[in-house]
């Protein structure tokens, strides 16, 4: 496979001329839609593009987050190809099934996080941060978002919890007194988070997984019907609320990211992207993550690359 396609062609020996920009990195999750920014971290590291302080992940996007800041996108990138396309990952013969999972996360923990070869905890734990998004969902009271901490918290049982999507992941993942499931639930796009931890706008970075001027759709039917069935103890009412209502919460996100932070970087998907969450069309991963690389050599010559500001390695 070709995994460096694009029009715009930048030789690899070329390093990125360091100045002020961005310095923190968002990353939407989506499930397979992850490829896109799979493609557009290969192309950052392939360019020795890491200026972060700081990235904040969310389902998808912290495991293949994760990697790049382990500096081993390479493994997010294969698994992509080989691993997540076979049948052990996405189970849909369990779909009506409640007692086993759809998405096997515990099989992409073993195979991936702690494969062949590991991530590097070392790094992601002693020298830098990363944070993960989960959702906790107490017995009483309403779901809230956590962030996971890369040097405080386990990462693969955080990669883990941010992937848990409900229903598809039976259960919650049980970590310390949390009962967590995806961190895409509440907060799918943490650019907030960054806001308050104190950086400005120019210096956050958002890379999303949906192409512009997408809003989701409320659910159909059949779905709240699912969630109703399976999670139908009184104490999660609050689940099924804010599962029923988080198509609001995604779209009053965006329009707030888009309308009332102007400074803040966004690197879309094109329009002709086709991934979707369970897609597993190798053709249409390829073109994705193809897409993905284009964006961010896009992104570096329009925002980082200026007047021959490089540097010959």
């Amino acid at each position: 496979m070709n995994f460096d396609a694009g029009i715009i062609k930048l030789p690899s020996f070329i390093k990125i001329f360091r100045k002020p920009g961005p310095r923190v990195l968002i990353l939407e999750g989506g499930g397979m839609r992850g490829i896109f920014i799979t493609g557009l971290l290969q192309s950052f590291s392939d360019r020795d593009y890491f200026p972060w302080k700081l990235i904040i992940g969310s389902s998808a996007g912290a495991l293949t987050g994760a990697a790049y800041a382990a500096g081993q996108i390479h493994l997010a990138r294969d698994a992509f190809f080989t691993k997540l396309l076979g049948g052990d990952f996405i189970k849909l013969k369990n779909i009506l099934n409640k007692e086993k999972h759809v998405l096997d996360l515990d099989w992409m923990v073993d195979t991936i996080v702690y494969g062949d070869e590991p991530f590097n905890f070392i790094r992601l734990k002693k020298k830098f941060r990363f944070l993960i998004t989960a959702t906790e969902c107490p017995d009483k009271g309403a779901p809230r978002t956590i962030y996971l901490d890369s040097k405080m918290d386990d990462i693969a049982t955080s990669l883990k919890a941010s992937s848990a999507i409900p229903y598809m992941y039976r259960g919650f993942v049980r970590y310390k007194n949390y009962h967590l499931l995806d961190g895409g639930l509440l907060d799918p796009i943490p650019y907030k988070k960054a806001l308050d931890l104190g950086f400005k706008e120019p210096e956050i970075l958002v890379a999303v997984t949906r192409k512009k001027g997408y809003r989701k759709k409320e659910e159909s039917f059949w779905v709240k019907f699912l969630y109703e069935s399976y999670y139908k103890k009184p104490n999660y009412r609050f689940l099924v609320r804010a599962l029923e209502s988080r198509y609001k919460k995604y779209n009053e996100m965006l329009d707030e990211l888009e309308s009332k932070h102007p400074k803040i970087h966004i690197i879309y998907p094109p329009d002709e992207f086709r991934v979707e969450r369970l897609t597993r069309d190798e053709k249409k991963l390829l073109e994705g993550f193809e897409m993905g690389v284009q964006a961010g050599k896009e992104y570096l010559l329009k925002y980082v690359l200026r007047s021959g500001k490089m540097k010959n390695s």
